[in-house]
């Protein structure tokens, strides 16, 4: 069958290989392939499965290995542990470094043959300054000066306007920056690294204070909530920006800011404000241009409206946090498919079952055809659910109707669909009429977009997680040639072949 879309052709020297042992002494980098941002290890592209630790995981070796942890999560299918860094741990007297707790990270992810994105608790954790070193907390309201709210409350959190903490933060994180230039650089086990966690104002929209209003006075706009968190919000990209920039200069890796949504209809100073929220994009793209991209931790309904306003032309959608739960086995396919991701990362993955465990095990063996075809603009993502149970797909010359499992009168899940969870297709229009579905809970037909005919199914093949043939689906499977369909539940792999008649 005729094609109507280009094949965008890469470079004979890009290589599509995930093997952490080819990687030494190779540049990590964010780089623009064809049709989306990928993030480049030398000359492969390299997809994240990943998964974030919980907050005081990495704290303890003794904790973690105590629960084998690192065994596990390699099993589960991860290739990337998402693990934070603790200025506490790394600097328990000034100027005086310790990174024992970063070389046990290097290590472990090293002996079950995972890679890491650091996670830099530093001056902000979730807005608060709880990560700080107790030499610093010694000297708040002394030496260091804490924010202060529109009632005049100070709550622990490092006014972003004070240079010494500032001046602080960069030295730790140079520091770090430098260990992992000296004992990683050669091995690439560090990825990327996260820039603070979770930036953002407590109580108000923007900071008070003597030295802040003066500063508002020069620059504000009136008492007007969404005014004030644009001004804090440029002062908290600044110090950002200042962190990554003296980071970048000892070990140029990518960098990311991650942010707490603001949902739920609130107005700035009734979430955690003026962070690397993506209606403040601008701004922080504007003042720190040393972060490669800001990120969403997604804890809240909408997860495709919340993952588009993060992949932008200039912000490739990285998700390095959202919560555990079992929708998380179609939100990867569909964040992959239709938006190209760079990674995905469901939070306290040490901690309880794994639910995305059988969606990174399947898609484990297919990450080099993923990303060829991300590249190459041949992907597509579909995601359903109750509210959505039907999204209309036009490929070439072929229109896709997918739906949920649950439509189906014969699906276990049919006759509830309050417990439909979300099903997704993840699409690869690998040419000549053949197309490679890997997901769960959905339903696919096909028919010309030109209205003209039929068209029919050849063939469709399961596939096994390293891309061989199990079996030829016919009969009930594909509804005596009606459908391609991987039921609710399940997770496959199948290589559906069309004709026209």
């Amino acid at each position: 069958m005729k094609r109507s879309i280009p094949r965008i052709l890469l470079t004979s020297v890009l290589v599509f290989t995930f093997s952490a042992s080819a990687l030494s002494g190779q540049e990590i980098r964010l780089q623009r392939n064809g049709a989306c941002t990928q993030l480049m290890v030398g000359d492969s592209p390299f997809i994240i499965l990943g998964g974030e630790l919980a907050n005081s995981s990495a704290s303890s070796p003794r904790y973690m290995d105590g629960r084998d942890s690192w065994r596990k999560m390699h099993e589960a299918g991860l290739n990337t542990v998402l693990a934070p860094v603790y200025w506490e741990l790394i600097e328990p007297q000034e100027g005086l470094f310790d990174f024992s707790s970063v070389d046990y990270l290097l290590s472990s992810a090293r002996e079950n043959g995972l890679h890491l994105v650091l996670l830099w608790f530093g001056t902000w954790k979730n807005s608060m300054s709880c990560y700080v070193p107790g030499w610093m907390k010694t000297q708040f309201g002394k030496r260091f000066t804490l924010a202060e709210d529109s009632s005049g409350n100070t709550p622990e959190i490092l006014s972003a306007f004070d240079s010494r903490a500032l001046e602080a933060d960069k030295k730790a994180f140079s520091a770090l920056m430098r260990h992992l230039r000296e004992t990683d650089s050669d091995r690439k086990t560090v990825l990327m690294v996260q820039v603070e966690n979770e930036i953002g104002m407590l109580g108000s929209a923007r900071e008070h204070g003597k030295e802040v209003e003066k500063a508002w006075k020069k620059e504000g706009k009136g008492n007007d909530p969404y005014e004030e968190e644009k001004f804090q919000a440029k002062y908290y990209a600044r110090y950002a920006e200042a962190v990554a920039a003296a980071g970048k200069k000892e070990y140029d890796i990518p960098m990311f800011v991650n942010a707490a949504l603001n949902s739920r209809g609130r107005k700035p100073g009734e979430y955690p404000s003026a962070g690397p929220l993506s209606h403040l994009m601008d701004i922080w793209k504007s003042e720190a241009p040393s972060i490669d991209m800001m990120c969403p931790d997604i804890y809240d309904p909408g997860f495709p409206d919340w993952i588009s306003r993060y992949h932008t032309p200039t912000n490739p959608l990285f998700i390095p946090e959202i919560r555990q739960e079992k929708e998380n086995g179609a939100r990867v396919f569909y964040a992959l498919g239709k938006h190209s991701a760079l990674g995905f990362s469901p939070f306290s993955i040490d901690n309880g079952t794994l639910p995305i465990e059988k969606a990174y095990r399947l898609l484990g063996g297919y990450l080099p055809q993923i990303a060829r075809a991300q590249a190459e603009g041949r992907i597509y993502g579909v995601l359903c659910d109750m509210n959505s149970p039907e999204n209309v797909i036009s490929i070439g010359d072929v229109t896709f109707t997918c739906r949920h499992d649950g439509t189906l009168s014969w699906s276990p899940v049919a006759g509830d669909p309050e417990n439909w969870g979300e099903g997704a297709f993840l699409i690869i229009d690998e040419g000549d009429g053949q197309f490679l579905f890997m997901g769960t809970g959905c339903v696919a037909t096909m028919s010309p977009k030109d209205g003209k005919g039929h068209i029919g199914i050849l063939s469709i093949e399961e596939l096994s997680p390293d891309g061989k043939n199990l079996r030829r689906l016919n009969g009930d499977e594909d509804h005596q040639g009606r459908h391609l369909r991987i039921p609710a539940g399940e997770f496959q792999a199948q290589r559906l072949k069309i004709y026209r008649y």
